[in-house]
């Protein structure tokens, strides 16, 4: 299994397409004016780390929010390229790793469990002295992720699903290193053609990522377990954290 395997193109090639499908783009869409609540403040600048296909960078600035966009991915930032149009976003791309813009954005969105790829915990901590450098002072943070508490009351060992043209996604997720990371085996069968792709990803609870930000300088302002503002429970959906520079 590839330890970088988000640098690889082609699995985002192969995948992507499953991942970002049209729903999805209709359903962040409709999430834009919950998640600006939740964050609470109307940003000069955004910035969406691991933009992907510009599932939120193209609401955002549709919306009249200048978004700077940002990806390792050849192929999702040429599908972003492809739609932006005139819309005021800017694509970078670049590892989140290294990207750094020091007092420049009021506002950083890592949203679709975009925040955890890493095998190397210090890598997790750059990223956030990154964002934590590029803020502005009292600028926010949003991290939308799958906590351990979702994952231990939903996680099930295979998922199929088939889709419209014939091919099967067969999915086996299991957590692993003591329920820190959530290594997964996707199979992409269509007719006599199987890809298989393994990946593995880092996975926090609530308390567990709220230190995390603790130690690099955020204030957790709130954490949520939907896009709309529920508390944060086992019947949370998603681990929605607010923080603040």
């Amino acid at each position: 299994m590839s330890t970088d395997w988000y640098l690889e193109d082609d699995f985002w090639r192969n995948f992507g397409p499953l991942m970002f499908n049209e729903e999805s783009f209709h359903l962040a869409a409709e999430q834009l004016p919950s998640l600006l609540k939740l964050v609470g403040t109307e940003p000069e600048a955004v910035l969406d780390l691991g933009c992907g296909p510009g599932r939120h960078s193209l609401p955002l600035a549709a919306s009249g929010y200048p978004v700077t966009a940002v990806d390792t991915s050849q192929t999702l930032l040429e599908h972003l390229e492809a739609a932006r149009g005139e819309l005021p976003i800017e694509i970078v791309q670049a590892d989140m790793r290294e990207f750094v813009r020091p007092g420049h954005f009021d506002l950083a969105l890592v949203m679709w469990t975009s925040f955890g790829y890493f095998e190397d915990e210090a890598d997790h901590a750059r990223v956030l002295d990154n964002i934590h450098q590029s803020l502005k002072p009292g600028g926010r943070l949003m991290l939308d992720l799958v906590g351990v508490e979702t994952l231990a009351r939903t996680l099930e060992p295979a998922h199929v699903t088939e889709y419209d043209d014939g091919r099967l996604l067969l999915e086996r997720p299991m957590l692993i290193d003591n329920m820190t990371r959530l290594d997964n085996e996707w199979l992409l069968i269509d007719g006599d053609a199987v890809l298989r792709q393994h990946f593995s990803h880092r996975v926090w609870s609530a308390g567990e990522i709220q230190a995390l930000l603790t130690r690099h300088g955020f204030d957790v302002v709130a954490i949520h377990g939907d896009y709309d503002g529920a508390d944060y429970d086992l019947e949370a959906e998603r681990l929605i954290v607010i923080a603040k520079r």
